[in-house]
């Protein structure tokens, strides 16, 4: 018997593993603006955000992302926030570009609805037909570099987030 042979029967004489059957989480009870400031956002009231960035605007459609590269302050909307990570759902019909949350230098997305968890905003999202989307926790940071946190090394520097509710 060839060893592929020898692998083969041994995974063939496994018993069948059953499903777990639905997910339970172990909580739906989360709070959006505790779990934005643990990501390294900053929340505020619409009054706060004016006094905050009093010269923001919003921008135009544009065929070319390198046109916002000088942009401070970029106002967008998002879909909706997710309570258990502090993650909010953006997609291209809310952005003047695909690059619009990365290239700016301090983002600020309105946001007027929450979800509890992410298994919640996947059965929101349900068949979702936009061509361009993604879940943005926070601003950016890494800390791959000599082991020391970097804030806005590969997108915005500070993340604020308003929430309209």
């Amino acid at each position: 018997m060839s060893a592929r042979e020898e692998i083969l029967g041994k995974i063939g004489a496994q018993e069948t593993v059953k499903h777990p059957e639905a997910f339970q989480g172990a909580s739906s009870d989360f709070d959006f603006k505790a779990s934005l400031e643990v990501v390294g956002a900053r929340v505020v009231s619409p009054e706060e955000l004016e006094v905050l960035f009093p010269g923001r605007r919003r921008f135009d459609k544009t065929m070319d992302g390198l046109s916002l590269a000088d942009v401070e302050v970029l106002e967008i909307d998002g879909e909706f926030g997710v309570a258990e990570n502090g993650a909010i759902w953006l997609t291209e019909e809310a952005m003047p570009h695909r690059v619009a949350p990365f290239i700016c230098q301090h983002l600020v997305i309105n946001v007027s609805e929450i979800v509890p968890t992410m298994h919640a905003a996947y059965e929101r999202l349900g068949g979702v037909n936009s061509g361009f989307g993604l879940f943005l926790a926070g601003p950016s940071k890494t800390a791959d570099i000599e082991q020391s946190l970097v804030i806005g090394a590969h997108g915005a520097r500070s993340l604020t987030v308003v929430i309209r509710i």
